[in-house]
């Protein structure tokens, strides 16, 4: 569940340095304190603003003047919309979670479980292949296997939505308020442990798991998922991004999802940047001490036992697909005794590395 929205207790302070310049006698000029002025353009957008109940697009500009007007009116308004945000959070979280029960319930057949292992099995065989597995192998087995199980595996939001209509307008309703909220967090140059931006990212990880948790994810499997949403704040978005998409493939056929390792992600990245700087595309770097994938993990203080690599794009996705139809790396990204995993990207060069 996402982290509480209410700051309670939020003070901040502005230290001014003693001057020269300010004669004696005078007081420094308290920066969170508005003017007559401004005082009275604040109230002004404040009252327009509760003519504006169900126009997001005017909101967000009213409230994108309030905050600019200074600190204490952007204090203002955050407070305001941090207290709207909670409830309205709790109560789609909730109702989100009960349609996708529901969902789940019309969706989850003793024959539709039947069909999924049967599928699962096939494509996890074409590892047992070994050598012999071709991209024709892929393509005629594992391609439309994959599809039906996601069909028969993952919950869209259609789907989930489809069972109680009102959580669309619940949901558009919560991202615009945070994307007002995330004006004023950066107009008063909150730091993420004052107050945590709140987005379509919170959303979609929320609604992934609590889908996938409705149609009978292992216990483990979803702990795995929830450590990666953690993590997501300390590599870059479009890296986090790259995993989730991996572990999809993995989850899709039965195997349990990766966690993401950091120190895996930074060697990732470090040789993509290198393949990019120094013009070479080999699983063997020229720089020296690095040559190996394994010397490379071993520098950033981990292990790795396998490693993919790609060039041609800047997204990920298209660089999972690439592994999947490639015999090799398809092993690699579908090894069963994967436990972790780090992703890094360099311009349109990606890496990708796993260990035990």
């Amino acid at each position: 569940m996402f982290r509480g929205f209410l700051l309670t207790s939020l003070v901040i302070t502005l230290a001014l340095p003693v001057s020269a310049t300010i004669r004696p006698g005078l007081k420094p000029i308290d920066p969170d304190k508005l003017s007559e002025s401004q005082r009275k353009r604040a109230s002004e957008l404040f009252q327009l603003l509760k003519s504006h109940p169900d126009d997001h697009v005017k909101r967000t500009e009213i409230i994108r003047k309030i905050a600019g007007i200074g600190r204490a009116s952007a204090q203002k308004m955050f407070d305001i919309l941090d207290r709207q945000l909670k409830p309205l959070w709790i109560n789609y979280s909730t109702s989100f979670a009960a349609a996708s029960r529901k969902a789940a319930a019309a969706k989850s057949t003793g024959s539709a479980r039947q069909e999924v292992l049967k599928l699962e099995r096939q494509v996890r065989a074409l590892r047992t292949l070994g050598d012999r597995l071709s991209k024709d192998n892929i393509q005629q087995t594992g391609d439309p296997a994959l599809k039906r199980l996601e069909e028969l595996k993952f919950l869209t939001t259609g789907e989930i939505f489809s069972t109680d209509p009102g959580l669309t307008d619940r949901r558009t309703e919560i991202l615009e308020i945070g994307k007002q909220r995330t004006l004023c967090i950066e107009q008063l140059l909150l730091l993420e442990f004052e107050a945590m931006p709140f987005g379509i990212d919170n959303i979609r990880a929320f609604e992934e798991n609590t889908s996938r948790s409705a149609l009978g994810l292992p216990g483990e499997h979803l702990a795995i998922l929830r450590y990666n949403v953690r993590l997501r704040a300390i590599i870059p978005v479009e890296e986090a991004e790259a995993i989730r998409d991996m572990n999809r493939y993995r989850m899709l056929i039965g195997l349990s999802p990766c966690g993401i390792d950091p120190k895996l992600c930074k060697a990732a990245r470090d040789h993509s940047k290198d393949m990019v700087q120094k013009d070479f595309f080999s699983h063997t770097s020229p720089v020296p001490g690095k040559k190996s994938p394994w010397i490379r993990a071993k520098l950033q203080g981990t292990t790795a036992h396998a490693e993919n690599i790609y060039s041609g794009n800047k997204n990920g996705k298209a660089a999972n697909k690439s592994w999947w139809y490639s015999p090799g790396h398809h092993r690699n990204m579908l090894n069963p005794g994967s436990r972790r995993v780090g992703m890094g990207v360099h311009g349109k060069k990606w890496t990708q590395m796993f260990g035990n």
